[in-house]
């Protein structure tokens, strides 16, 4: 009784995700296939992985988002999301020939699930892309220390060895999870998405770029002030408005490349 009234709260939950997503006109044609495609495989493929209607229909919202990503885009864009992956694998399994269609359809191209080893050192590159794709779709600053939704969404669904991304006031980070969907291990600030990196790869324009520069000029001068009077004040509570991460950090390309774009470089925007 209890189980059956749970999944209808869910079932509600997720029509209402659909109902209110700006990607709706896609959900809305999603077949029920996929879902039950990806409640019998996903928790073999993503240990520990939910398998209610809810988690599904923010992840597939997820897909909606790259997929978007990807056709506004004219250059590789990689997945930061194993939430969202785990629909793109099932929908491949159940039929990539609709799962082709439907993206023809919609998003006026057919996007192919590439795998991270298959995009080498592109995948920074890609990643970068994605984030400024992402950021200039939700009018953001392109490049700025702001996360889009898409980045947010492992953590926001607690994917259990998923990708936990932040925005600190200088840069955008992310840090492992572990089987519990908890976080783990240092935290790693890709290099691919520094401002310089960015306009030298012509995502940024100069005028983006040079107001990233005076926000980060800003946000250094502001925390290096912080810094000074947490480290002289005997109050330890005061730290807590200092903008720090805790656990180290590392500065990463590679690393990034290797484990940040989940298990697909997806849909490279302008080449295959």
């Amino acid at each position: 009784m209890l189980s059956t009234l749970k999944q209808k709260y869910q079932m509600m939950r997720a029509r209402n995700i659909t109902e209110f997503s700006g990607y709706k006109r896609q959900l809305i044609e999603v077949p029920n296939a996929v879902f039950l495609q990806w409640q019998a495989k996903a928790k073999y493929e993503f240990p520990g992985i939910p398998s209610d209607a809810i988690f599904f229909a923010r992840a597939t919202e997820g897909l909606m988002m790259f997929f978007d990503y990807v056709r506004r885009s004219n250059r590789p864009c990689a997945l930061p999301s194993k939430a969202v992956d785990s629909v793109w694998h099932a929908w491949n399994s159940w039929s990539s020939i609709h799962l082709d269609n439907f993206c023809l359809k919609h998003f006026g191209r057919t996007i192919p699930h590439v795998e991270a080893a298959q995009m080498s050192n592109e995948m920074d590159a890609a990643l970068a892309n994605c984030l400024v794709t992402a950021q200039r779709a939700e009018g953001r600053l392109p490049g700025s220390a702001s996360l889009p939704r898409l980045f947010a969404l492992d953590r926001k669904l607690h994917m259990p060895q998923g990708y936990s991304y932040f925005a600190t006031s200088l840069r955008i980070g992310f840090r492992h999870m572990n089987t519990r969907a908890a976080d783990t291990g240092k935290a790693i600030y890709p290099e691919s998405f520094d401002a310089t990196q960015l306009l030298a790869a012509g995502l940024i324009s100069n005028l983006a770029y040079e107001e990233m520069m005076k926000k980060q000029a800003k946000a250094a001068s502001a925390g290096a002030s912080c810094g000074s009077s947490c480290g002289s004040s005997g109050n330890s509570s005061s730290s807590a408005s200092c903008d720090a991460s805790s656990g180290g950090c590392d500065s990463g390309g590679s690393s990034c490349g290797s484990s940040c774009g989940s298990s697909c470089g997806g849909g490279c925007g302008g080449g295959s």
